[in-house]
């Protein structure tokens, strides 16, 4: 979401914070991005315990800052003096010295500010400064704008959560039909044509659903199991990725529609099979600005499958802090010939007690995701939160 907030000095952008990053911080280091007058990237980590962790972070900072042509920087420590400023430091010095300017470092603590960088007793006195977000401007702004600040991450982590209870078991019942619906797809075909089969069948089922959020519909238990199902075709994934790059880059009106589907599967999938979802919906949502939405439907497909090759891409991209302008298009590859495919059974099988093999479904493995790359080395992850991209 893009939103216009005007900031009136730190009490102004202390109040705002919890709205641009989606909930309140606490042990925090935000770290806010500046290209020219705008404000273009917020970053948010957890304190480190320790003075190697402040300084390998401290450098992934600056790293990541530079790497997205930042020239300059507002620091703010959530915290203590003893946790928060010697790290507020470090990351400054970091900036600083690959050539971004440090505006300000903050530290905000039980309702007060301070600034490392002021030295004006009158301006900035030992006891900080007091502020009251409940009567800030820029609070009521981001409220008028649609904006909310949950209490913490945990809250809205809690949003992305899946089934539990009668919702879990309806939806394992309605996995096991579809299951049952697959082996009949799929019946009496070679490879070739089970990979085809459920590209026909995904896309159609895809353009239903994505026709039946665009009319504030959503789709019944047997629908979500049978998308749930054929998403674990990796062609028709991959499918699906491009179908949602496209139609966010081209804003043809469908992107709040992907959204809502994404996110009802996420929460509405097996737990044991949401990780091709729950990494659509992570992309999805840091193309369309929402970090912290990204990073956690990224935890949920990574907490259902550590493996997922798609999903580790997705934490490449995050990791390095990149913006949607520096990932081209999403397309299939040209090199077929370099694809590793193999067919495996049984796959749609899920874990738990509950699980049940079901002889003869298959899964298509491919060798990650649908040609795209996200630079250089591995699927490191800091755990940082990227909040909402403003303008």
């Amino acid at each position: 979401m893009a939103s216009r907030l005007r900031l009136r000095g730190p009490a102004e952008l202390l109040s705002a914070m919890p709205y641009l990053m989606g909930f309140h911080p606490t042990d925090s280091l935000v770290a806010l991005g500046l290209r020219g007058s705008g404000l273009h990237l917020q970053l948010r980590g957890d304190l480190p315990d320790d003075h190697d962790a402040a300084a390998v972070l401290a450098e992934h900072y600056g790293r990541l800052f530079r790497r997205n042509a930042m020239d300059g920087a507002m620091l703010i420590g959530y915290g203590p003096p003893e946790r928060t400023e010697p790290f507020l430091r470090a990351v400054g010095a970091a900036m600083t010295e690959r050539g971004i300017a440090v505006l300000d470092l903050l530290r905000t603590h039980e309702g007060r500010y301070w600034s490392l960088l002021c030295e004006v007793p009158g301006c900035c006195p030992p006891e900080g400064r007091a502020f009251d977000p409940a009567t800030s401007i820029a609070a009521a702004e981001a409220t008028l704008a649609g904006l909310v600040a949950l209490p913490d991450r945990a809250a809205v982590a809690a949003t992305f959560a899946g089934p539990s209870g009668p919702a879990l078991e309806a939806i394992e019942e309605a996995g096991n039909r579809a299951n049952l619906r697959v082996l009949r797809l799929v019946a009496g075909r070679d490879p070739i044509g089970v990979r085809t089969a459920a590209v026909v069948a995904g896309r159609a089922a895809l353009d239903a659903a994505l026709a039946c959020y665009a009319t504030g519909h959503r789709l019944t238990d047997d629908e979500v199991a049978w998308l749930q199902v054929l998403l674990l075709v990796v062609d028709f994934r991959d499918r699906a990725w491009e179908r949602l790059d496209r139609d966010v880059r081209r804003a043809n009106g469908l992107a709040e529609a992907h959204r809502e589907l994404w996110t009802d599967l996420v929460r509405r999938c097996e737990p044991s099979s949401v990780a091709p979802s729950a990494t659509l919906l992570s992309y999805l949502s840091w193309r369309t600005g929402n970090g912290l939405h990204a990073s956690l439907a990224l935890d949920r497909a990574l907490d259902a499958d550590p493996g997922y090759s798609a999903a580790a891409l997705m934490a490449e991209i995050l990791a390095r802090g990149l913006s949607p302008r520096q990932v081209p298009p999403i397309g299939r590859s040209r090199r077929r010939t370099t694809r590793r495919v193999a067919v495996r059974a049984p796959s749609f099988a899920r874990s738990g007690p509950r699980s049940k093999l079901c002889p003869g479904a298959v899964r298509v493995f491919g060798d990650g995701g649908p040609g795209v790359s996200g630079g250089e080395g591995g699927p490191e992850r800091p755990g940082l939160d990227e909040g909402r991209r403003t303008r």
